[in-house]
Formats: C-alpha cells, sequence, structure tokens
C-alpha cells in the first residue's frame, strides 16, 4: 500500500526530530523507512497507517539512526582521504613531479637568502595556513545550501586538513630548531615538508568545491 505525500512527509519530520540534520542521510532513511512501512503494510491491510507507523518506529530509534549516521561519516571519510591521496600521489608520477621538485629546489635555494633558516622555515609553514583560508572560506559559506546541510560536505572539514601536514611540520620545527640553522640538509627535510603540504591543501579545495558542486547538481540546488 503506497504512503500518502502528507504521510511521507510525517516521516520525514519522526527522523528529523531524532538529530538527524543531513538533508542526504534524511532522505535516504525516509525512503527507505517509506518501503519497509509499505511492505509492511501490504502484507498486514487490517492495520492502520498509525500502528504501521509505531510498528516501523520501533526499530528506527535514535540510537540506531544515529549508528547508521556515524557508519555513514565514517565511510565519506575514508572515501575523501581515499581520493586525496590518490590525487596527491598523482604528483609524484612524470611530469607532474617535475613541478614538485621544481618547487623543492627553488623553496631551498631562497632559504639561503635568510641570516635564520629557522625563521625561514617558519614562515613557509605559516604560509601553509594562509593558503588554507579559501578552504575555510568556502567550507563555511557553503556549510548549508539554501538552509540544507550535508554530511558529504560536513566529512571533509577542513580542518582535518590544516590539522595534517601543515600541523605536523609546525610541531616539528622547535625540536629541529638548531640543526635547521646548521644543515642544510634539514632545511632541505622540511622543503619536502612543505612542498607536500602545499599538495595536500591544494587537493583538499578541489576536492571540497568537487563535492559541493556534486550536491549542488545532485539535489538541484541554486
Amino acid at each position: 500500500m503506497k504512503l500518502t505525500n502528507q504521510q511521507i512527509q510525517c516521516i520525514s519530520n519522526h527522523i528529523e526530530s531524532k538529530d538527524i540534520k543531513w538533508y542526504e542521510l534524511q532522505l535516504e532513511l525516509t525512503d527507505h523507512m517509506v518501503t519497509s512501512m509499505e511492505e509492511f503494510w501490504e502484507q498486514n491491510p487490517e492495520l492502520s497507517f498509525e500502528q504501521v507507523k509505531e510498528n516501523t518506529f520501533k526499530k528506527f530509534t535514535k540510537p540506531e539512526l544515529k549508528a547508521i549516521e556515524k557508519q555513514r561519516k565514517q565511510i565519506l571519510v575514508e572515501e575523501y582521504n581515499k581520493q586525496q591521496r590518490k590525487m596527491v600521489g598523482t604528483y609524484f608520477k612524470f611530469p607532474k613531479i617535475m613541478g614538485c621538485i621544481l618547487l623543492v629546489i627553488i623553496s631551498f635555494k631562497v632559504s639561503f637568502y635568510f641570516e635564520s633558516p629557522y625563521k625561514y622555515i617558519l614562515a613557509l609553514f605559516w604560509s601553509l595556513y594562509v593558503l588554507a583560508i579559501p578552504l575555510l572560506y568556502f567550507f563555511h559559506k557553503n556549510r548549508k545550501i539554501n538552509g540544507k546541510r550535508f554530511l558529504a560536505i560536513e566529512s571533509v572539514h577542513p580542518y582535518l586538513t590544516i590539522m595534517g601536514v601543515p600541523q605536523l611540520g609546525m610541531c616539528s620545527i622547535n625540536p629541529f630548531k638548531e640543526e635547521i640553522n646548521q644543515y642544510p640538509a634539514v632545511v632541505l627535510v622540511f622543503c619536502l615538508i612543505w612542498t607536500l603540504g602545499i599538495l595536500f591543501v591544494a587537493s583538499a579545495t578541489y576536492l571540497q568545491k568537487q563535492s559541493i558542486n556534486t550536491i549542488r547538481k545532485q539535489y538541484q540546488l541554486s
């Protein structure tokens, strides 16, 4: 037995009341519950909608719905990390690797113009945070699209990228302050790490925009 639009809206409201605030997950769970209710009602036509609804809602409690949400978020994060690693990996293949090598060489050569290589390396890693500003801007700008929030956007939070290679580099600089000032080879290593940070920030920005555009297109949002 098919549910009416009003009955489907009732189910959607129920899901939202269980603190499921992500639009795509609301749609998916609503569709799943509607199918379950229709099948159950088909087998038990003597029951009323309220009885069918109560029976179905018992199967989809808040803890179970939140568990589904947690699982979906984990899947999205893993998929994002996989895509980012794959994208960064392409820069270690010819011909893109030549650009990376050139960037490392240039950043290393520039260090010789600074009296304190330590301060230079520090400035390099601070620049990663500056480069991450567009990432933060687009995230907060598109955190809600037409008043709707999406788990796919929230799962690729820019702080994950910022707390990655850039933060790793910043935490590693101070313990090696003397070595950075004394040994050019150590400076070269940090130039390599900085270049890797550039790749992660750039790939995160690209994937974020791609995710936002996909959502807008999929759900026909302006």
